[in-house]
């Protein structure tokens, strides 16, 4: 149990034996007196607790007393849940009064043999209480309680706020570091380190996110990649986790060779910049090997280290050190008055100032410990209290590079409640990403969540104490999902220090089978390189009272057999918190339901699980259950309605479950049901086992995602839809309404237009999807959603218009995919003068819209501007010809689509003011607006070639993508292109369709690609004038006879990509010329690669100093005599 929270436990088991000694049960078992005292006993006990708390830091006594105090009350709260329980089950079971269990657990012989054993441990444990309360009086110790806290609502702040404050006086640091990283003609190495360098707490990981993000690091690196690597420096991790950031999946299991062969064809010939994040590894030839795996990326590349060691600095560094100092004064106080004095305004008092800047030189202007202590004092009202903290606290704190006992103040201030859900925190390895809403579920499994006011629930309350501990700086680096809620955070590692620092041996991590384990350990987790595929640890067998079995990473042994599983559940009866996720697994032992104190278990991604034991419905504390991605999961447990207690059922990517279980709808505590499986049979042929959408009408608080699936179209779907009672569900966040797909005649389309109106939801929705809804008309309740951020509508193949969406003031994603009828985005010809057009939209896609002609019905000229459109997605609307102005985009895709209206509405006006600045201009105004935000370009399959007077207005496009398009004119107006890609055309003839002009305004290019060029015979003259290009690659180019000699003019290539060109039989001399070639690959160039072979070649000597030779080359080398 961690320091100071023995406070908040004892309120807990008070308020436990007081609900218990009312229960029948209790009564019947003749135990309720006993209870009662027990309670009273623990009141006497707590009462003193913060006084003894306090005091034990200077008492050995006090602190072995607390000791024993801390035993006794994990042990009553067991003994009190085991009591709670059995109340549980009796309720349960009183309800199937015919099975023969019931009737022999209701047997009067059965019932006074459990009575006397609960007895006997009550009266046990009220004796041991009673000699701790006795030993009390021998210390001294004083009544005290709790100080009431600020009221959580009267000082939050956004934890956008929050985060801003990290970048103050950091940007000189950034542009320095930006220098060193960019200025690379003369290094030595293709891939160049730069290690920043500081004490904990300074902002390392702050820099260098600000360096990440920044526009010229955008723009100068084709990958960038970010890996977190703390304490453990396990060079297979380190690849898996780069891996994962270039494909954007996690790799499969893979031998570290087959991992690195992979990582290396990711990277090779590309300029990357990786992040490698606290970094502690001082042996050097560890760093080398992985150094070596990442020396393939292309010159210019980068290594960003953050670590406090020097020693890691001088053993990886190719740069010179950035070394990270404090805040100056100036800075120091900016940040502090930000965080202390509610929006930053500095005190009239010059007093309250002058006390604030004494306090301030003992944080060393390290940016942490001013947001903590800022914080902790921002609660803290009056100069009084500033100067009491000020002297009686910090005075006693010596500062020497170690800054954790200035950052434990902020911990020993937190109320208790606080104190133990951030403890439990520990857990968690460093530098992981914490789910929020899983993380106050096992808060909650843990009882650490209290409600003081009957009218919250659980999860709100438990959400309070997450923005609390956030406002103080105890979390940090948070992730917000398209809805804008907090979905992921982290810990600084230095908090967690703390946190593991508080909770002793109460918590611990096992990342070997020797490691020793303290029999008083509550909580574990298990490193990702222990085995527990078919034991666990014989040391863990001590901790036989363990509440918490985390296995929050993968481990190298991804499997537990059935065998340990069962091992587990029979060794450990006193868990709370069981997370079995992503193990394998392919049976759950029916024993499961012998956790009687269990209430958090996590299944999910073990996709091997058909069917749960019907066991599993006697956990009846369960609160959270996750089945997430167990895709071979038929059905949920038949009696699922005695799980009283459930309140999160995740069960996203659960392909195979076919209906929901009849008596879901009694599980009315349910807060979360991500999804909801209709029956595949007609509405008329659901057995009476499947439960249908009545079983929604009671859940009514069902908060965050709803997925209802296999909605039918028959003519009776209204009645029965009307039952789910959505409207009535106000916590819904997302609501996905998804119909079976099959084809639906004229009447069907009525049909599904009544049912959507008996589907209406409540307004506070954010999130509508409506997928393979037959009808033609929206509903009448479509307009009321007024809080709507995203709209999703998908092969709605009836579907003929679209409400004015614009009406939605927080609408900021729209996706139209597949909609066959549709013909205009709205039917309205209104002009809106009065308002924004689409005030908040920033992402638009339309994908496979046939019969799309325009925006809207009549007029097509003068068509509003999209006030924020940042990314607009067209695929598949042959018709589509008009379109509203987007000035402010930043990505445009277009494919088979039309465009000679809508870019002639991007021309330039010629009247326009201001001739040096890009604009588009409507067709009937003189007006124009700025377009110079667009930076990525991709046609695809358009038959008009994009005008001149466009090209000449992008004047921030960095990448351009064409395919099956003609050329345009006037690339040369593209100064800030950086990678150019044209693919597949029959008819594209460079070496004739640019001039060499067009080329030689193309300043900063960086990478081309030519792909499926068939007519291309020559590389366009032009191109030697692009000495900026590194990368070039040509592919399935039949045509191509010849490399040019004035290749050798490409003096910055690093990597030439040569594949599939069978006409192609030879290479200029000018390739050896090209000293900054670091890598060249050939595939299927058969004359080609018979002049490469090595030493014998007619071309080696052209290649033979290139150090990278790849494809086909490679292959060469490895056949025998070659």
């Amino acid at each position: 149990m961690a320091e100071g929270v023995l406070y908040d436990v004892a309120a807990g088991i008070i308020g436990k034996a007081g609900n218990l000694a009312l229960k029948e049960i209790v009564l019947i078992w003749s135990v309720n007196d006993e209870i009662t005292k027990l309670g009273e006993t623990v009141s006497i006990i707590k009462a003193v607790l913060l006084d003894a708390e306090a005091k034990q830091h200077n008492s050995e006594v006090i602190k072995e007393w607390l000791k024993r105090l801390k035993d006794a009350m994990c042990d009553a709260d067991d003994l009190l849940d085991d009591i709670s329980t059995e109340a549980l089950r009796r309720e349960a079971m009183s309800r199937d009064k015919k099975a023969k269990e019931v009737r022999i657990f209701f047997s009067k012989s059965n019932q006074l043999a459990y009575g006397l054993r609960m007895g006997h441990k009550v009266k046990a444990m009220k004796e041991r209480f009673d000699e701790i309360a006795a030993d009390r009086n021998k210390f001294g110790l004083e009544k005290r309680s709790e100080e009431s806290q600020v009221p959580f609502k009267a000082r939050k702040q956004t934890y956008s706020s929050v985060n801003a404050e990290a970048v103050i006086g950091r940007e000189d640091n950034k542009k320095a570091i930006i220098r060193s990283l960019l200025n690379y003609a003369n290094a030595k190495e293709n891939v160049l380190v730069l290690p920043i360098v500081g004490i904990g707490g300074l902002g390392k990981t702050t820099v260098a996110k600000l360096v990440f993000n920044d526009e010229q690091i955008k723009n100068h690196f084709e990958l960038k990649l970010w890996v977190c690597v703390s304490d453990n420096f396990d060079e297979k991790i380190i690849v898996e986790k780069i891996m994962e950031c270039v494909t954007n999946e996690k790799p499969k299991d893979l031998e570290m060779n087959t991992l690195v062969n992979n990582l290396q064809k990711e990277i090779n010939g590309k300029r990357y910049l990786l992040v490698l994040d606290d970094v502690w590894n001082e042996n050097h030839e560890i760093w080398l090997s992985l150094k070596d795996i990442l020396m393939v990326g292309a010159r210019g590349s980068g290594i960003l280290l953050t670590t406090r060691s020097k020693i890691v600095a001088k053993i990886t560094q190719s740069l010179q050190p950035h070394f990270l100092e404090g805040l100056d004064e100036t800075q120091s106080w900016s940040l502090f008055k930000k965080m202390a004095f509610g929006e930053g305004e500095e005190p009239k008092s010059a007093s309250f100032v002058n006390i604030g800047n004494e306090i301030l030189k003992k944080c060393g202007g390290v940016p942490l410990v001013i947001r903590v202590i800022g914080g902790l004092l921002s609660l803290k009202k009056t100069e009084g209290e500033w100067e009491l903290f000020k002297k009686n606290e910090l005075l006693n704190i010596y500062q020497n590079d170690n800054i954790l006992p200035i950052l434990k103040l902020s911990y020993d201030h937190l109320p208790s409640h606080l104190k133990q859900c951030f403890a439990f925190c520990s857990i968690f390895p460093k530098d992981y990403e914490i789910e929020k809403v899983s993380l106050i579920y096992m808060w909650m499994a843990q009882g650490f969540i209290k409600l003081y006011n009957e009218k919250k629930c659980p999860e709100d309350v438990g959400d309070e104490y997450f923005m609390d501990l956030l406002w103080r700086s105890f979390f940090q680096e948070v992730e917000e999902d398209e809805l804008g809620n907090i979905s992921k955070f982290k810990i600084h590692d230095l908090m967690h220090d703390i946190a593991i620092q508080v909770t002793g041996s109460e918590s611990t991590t096992i990342y070997s089978k020797e490691k020793v384990i303290d029999g008083k350990t509550r909580h574990v987790s298990f490193g990702h390189i222990l085995d527990l595929s078919s034991e666990i640890p014989m040391s863990l067998y001590k901790a036989r009272r363990i509440r918490t079995f985390l296995l929050p990473c993968k481990p190298e042994y991804g499997y537990i057999k059935f065998s340990a599983c069962s091992a587990i559940i029979a060794s450990f009866k006193f868990i709370r918190l069981l997370d079995l996720h992503d193990r394998g697994i392919e049976t759950i032992p029916s024993s499961i339901k012998e956790l009687k104190h269990l209430r958090y278990l996590d299944l999910s991604e073990n996709n091997q699980i058909e069917r749960l034991p019907n066991s599993i419905v006697k956990l009846y504390n369960l609160q959270t259950l996750k089945l997430s991605e167990c895709y071979k999961l038929k059905e949920l447990p038949r009696d699922i309605n005695k799980l009283v207690n459930l309140r999160f059922l995740e069960i996203d990517r659960c392909w195979s479950l076919t209906h929901m279980p009849n008596g879901l709808g009694q599980l009315t505590n349910l807060q979360t049901l991500s999804r909801f499986v209709m029956s595949d049979g007609g509405i008329d042929s659901v057995p009476r086992s499947n439960g249908g959408l009545k079983e929604l009408d009671r859940l009514n608080e069902l908060r965050g995602n709803l997925s209802i699936e296999n909605l039918k179209h028959g003519k009776d779907a209204a009645l029965e839809y009307k039952n789910a009672n959505l409207k009535e569900k106000q916590r819904l966040d997302r609501l996905d309404l998804n119909w079976v797909e099959e084809d639906i005649d004229e009447a069907g389309a009525g049909d599904d237009d009544m049912s959507l109106e008996a589907l209406q939801p409540h307004i506070n929705l954010k999130a509508l999807s409506l997928i393979r809804y037959g009808g033609v008309r929206f509903p009448h309740w479509f307009l009321s959603l007024t809080n709507l951020v995203q709209f999703k509508l998908y092969s709605c193949k009836k579907c003929q218009y679209i409400p004015p969406l614009d009406q939605f003031p927080s609408l900021k994603i729209i996706y139209l995919g597949r909609l066959d009828c549709l013909e205009h985005i709205s039917d309205s010809e209104r002009d809106n003068s009065d308002s924004l057009f689409y005030p908040s939209l920033e992402k638009l896609e339309i994908d496979e819209c046939p019969n799309l002609k325009g925006w809207r019905w009549g007029r097509r000229d003068s068509l509003p501007s999209f006030s924020r459109l940042s990314y607009l997605y067209i695929w598949n609307c042959p018709q589509l010809t008009s379109f509203p102005l987007f000035p402010y985009l930043e990505s445009l895709r277009l494919s088979n689509c039309s465009l000679k209206q809508s870019l002639e509405r991007m021309m330039i006006n010629n009247k326009t003011s201001s001739g040096n600045l890009p604009s588009i201009a409507s067709s009937s105004s003189s007006s124009s607006t700025i377009v110079a935000p667009l930076s990525k370009l991709s046609f695809m399959n358009i038959e008009e070639a994009l005008p001149e007077e466009c090209l000449r207005n992008l004047i921030s496009l960095r990448t351009l993508f064409l395919s099956r398009c003609p050329l345009p004119q006037g690339i040369r107006y593209l100064t800030a292109l950086q990678h150019l890609y044209v693919w597949n055309s029959e008819v594209v003839d460079l070496s004739n369709d640019w001039d060499e002009m067009e080329w030689q305004g193309l300043t900063t290019l960086l990478s081309l690609q030519f792909f499926n060029l068939p007519k291309l015979v020559s590389l366009p003259t032009g191109l030697q004038y692009v000495s900026s290009l590194q990368k070039l690659e040509i592919k399935f180019c039949p045509s191509l006879i010849a490399i040019p000699e004035w290749i050798c003019k490409l003096i910055s290539l690093q990597t030439l990509d040569i594949w599939d060109c069978p006409n192609l039989e030879s290479l200029p001399e000018g390739i050896g010329a090209l000293t900054s070639l670091q890598t060249l690959q050939i595939g299927e160039c058969p004359t080609l690669l018979k002049r490469c072979k090595k030493q014998i070649g007619e071309d080696w000597h052209k290649i033979s100093h290139i150090p990278n030779l790849k494809g086909d080359l490679s292959r060469q080398e490895e056949e025998p005599g070659m």
